[in-house]
């Protein structure tokens, strides 16, 4: 399935944010890093012909008003972990995981307060793993 990467300015932070478009089925996946917006546009999973696509065989899943976004890296791994925190209390089942696993090298979650990011590094034992 081809696919074009765009970096688009987050309608919700005005930052960058993600998109990819999969040019095949007018599928669109849209992250932002710094405040947590998605928007995902699909085709429903039963739509087997391209080529008579109708509005009702699309699916919109987003998320235009996060509580924030989370970065987590865990020790001897290479990538990041990132995502949404659509309210407070997805940011409290996070904390609570974040902070009691000691497998966590990095953890941190950014807001959009007052129409700035704001980040909150909540762990960051990144100096101890660092190669001399």
């Amino acid at each position: 399935m081809g696919s074009v990467i765009d970096y688009i300015d987050c309608p919700n932070c005005g930052h960058e944010a993600h998109s990819d478009f999969y040019y095949k089925t007018g599928e669109e996946f849209t992250n932002c890093s710094h405040c947590g917006f998605y928007r995902y546009v699909e085709l429903h999973p039963d739509v087997r012909d391209l080529s008579s696509i109708k509005d009702s065989d699309w699916k919109i899943t987003e998320c235009t008003d996060p509580y924030g976004a989370y970065r987590i890296k865990y020790i001897g791994t290479v990538g990041t972990m990132c995502g949404t925190l659509e309210t407070e209390a997805t940011y409290d089942t996070l904390y609570e995981s974040v902070m009691n696993d000691k497998d966590v090298e990095f953890a941190s979650v950014s807001r959009l307060i007052d129409g700035s990011i704001v980040e909150e590094v909540l762990i960051d034992k990144s100096q101890n793993y660092k190669k001399q």
